[in-house]
């Protein structure tokens, strides 16, 4: 399930930092709180997708009419999301692992980062995080 969400606040946004691929092809680092203008719709993925013999998921591309170009996909599970995202009117863009989150993990002392599948942009301005049920 996804549910919008239309801005950033709270004692948890400030514990997370965010990477991303800036205009020059080098990574940009900034605060959760400062990312929220950043347009992620349109920035190009933070990691490849790995394809190789005998590969237990089956990677590739889906060709999105949202965007007008490939967005790439690791499974056909995120291969299935990213086509309802396509097929659904109010989501006007779409970009495929397109950040990094970093935070410091207190219980292990670890520092610990995660690409999200995806992020998706709403006609009205909103982006799209997904959410347990």
């Amino acid at each position: 399930m996804l549910r919008a969400v239309s801005g950033l606040g709270g004692p948890l946004t400030a514990e997370f930092e965010v990477g991303f691929m800036g205009a020059e092809q080098a990574e940009v680092r900034m605060s959760l709180i400062d990312a929220a203008e950043v347009q992620f719709e349109l920035v190009k993925p933070v990691r490849g997708f790995p394809s190789y013999k005998r590969q237990r998921n089956f990677p590739g591309l889906w060709w999105s009419s949202t965007t007008g170009g490939h967005v790439g996909y690791e499974s056909w599970l995120e291969r299935d999301h990213l086509m309802l995202l396509d097929f659904d009117l109010a989501v006007v863009g779409i970009a495929s692992q397109p950040f990094w989150l970093f935070w410091d993990d207190a219980a292990s002392g670890r520092r610990r980062s995660h690409a999200p599948d995806y992020f998706a942009r709403l006609a009205d301005g909103k982006g799209l995080r997904p959410c347990a049920q």
